[in-house]
């Protein structure tokens, strides 16, 4: 009876919050909110192309602590390059010193700079970054994409406490992704190539704790006939898997609605090298979902809060190629990676 009253209860709460609607200006525009001690406003872009490149970046500005970034570049001709020093100050909007994220056309066009020393295995080059991103698929509201029952389902069977609702509101953050291409020049000392990324971005904002989550999977790419999937996967210390996701093809968007528990295909190891496993979506859309590790990027959160590695991966959907980024975290107080 208790359990049947949080459920009908949180689901209710969970139905308001699909409501919400946002202006493309809105969404598009940097946020803060100097009310929240730990608020974060995140963007992120990747690209993965069919000659064996790859292209990470990523932003966050935080309220009371350092902001971060992520710059990654991977040419077989150079190896990997990173950015590991910031690129500077925070400036208006999406801006970074050096790095800048720059709004074209609201829901359609951005534009990815940067200029200045990246790190090599061997050496130190000059790197210069003029990339456009340009979107395929339309943008992905993840108030949709959350699978409503799972999710009610998971809070109803928590200890509810003054202290589990605080830790809540981190459930709460506006997420939004879309899949596009990714195209221009980058430049390594003086040596100019073009490259066409097949890309996801992504934008989210709300409160964010690193030492709150447990672990987590995400998992985007785009097919080569154009198509994108989604699979969002976290644990937090305070609650159980919460999962989310879509499928798109042309202007139609299908949202997850089951998918496997963490425990189905990623325990031994944590950071699994290949993998499969079965997806639905709305209207009964069945996907077979495949993928093999090329290779990752590994990133420490908040002076070893929590462990993310980006992994570069290709695989098949319902037979279908696609190119797409697996990225496993891990908080190390609750895990210890076993490669």
């Amino acid at each position: 009876m208790i359990y049947s009253l949080k459920h009908w209860l949180i689901k209710k709460q969970l139905k308001k919050r699909e409501i919400l609607a946002l202006s493309p200006s809105d969404i598009e525009r940097k946020h803060h909110n100097k009310t929240l001690p730990l608020f974060n406003d995140s963007s992120y872009f990747n690209g993965i192309d069919n000659k064996g490149a790859y292209f990470l970046s990523r932003m966050s500005f935080r309220n009371n602590r350092p902001n971060e970034h992520w710059l990654e570049f991977y040419d077989p001709r150079y190896g990997l390059l990173r950015r590991i020093p910031s690129p500077g100050e925070e400036k208006n909007e999406f801006h970074q010193g050096s790095l800048q994220f720059e709004l074209k056309d609201p829901l359609k066009s951005w534009q990815v700079r940067f200029h200045g020393e990246m790190s090599g295995e061997e050496k130190v080059h000059q790197v210069e970054i003029d990339l456009t991103f340009k979107a395929i698929t339309p943008l992905i509201d993840f108030q949709h994409a959350l699978m409503l029952e799972n999710t009610a389902q998971t809070i109803a069977r928590a200890k509810w406490s003054k202290s589990f609702f605080n830790k809540l509101k981190e459930t709460r953050k506006m997420h939004f992704e879309q899949g596009g291409m990714l195209s221009g020049t980058i430049t390594v000392d003086g040596n100019t190539q073009n490259y066409e990324f097949h890309s996801m971005r992504d934008h989210s904002w709300g409160t964010r704790n690193w030492a709150d989550w447990k672990r987590h999977v995400w998992m985007c790419g785009m097919l080569e006939n154009g198509d994108c999937i989604n699979v969002s996967m976290i644990k937090y210390d305070f609650l159980g898997q919460l999962s989310a996701g879509f499928y798109t093809s042309g202007n139609t968007i299908k949202f997850l609605r089951s998918c496997p528990l963490f425990e189905e295909f990623a325990i031994a190891p944590l950071f699994p090298e290949k993998a499969s496993m079965k997806l639905e979506f709305e209207d009964n859309l069945m996907i077979n979902f495949e993928w093999q590790r090329q290779t990752f990027v590994p990133y420490v959160m908040d002076h070893g809060a929590y462990n993310i590695y980006e992994g570069i991966s290709r695989g098949k959907a319902n037979g279908v190629a696609i190119n797409l980024v697996t990225e496993f975290g891990f908080n190390p107080k609750h895990y210890t990676l076993n490669e």
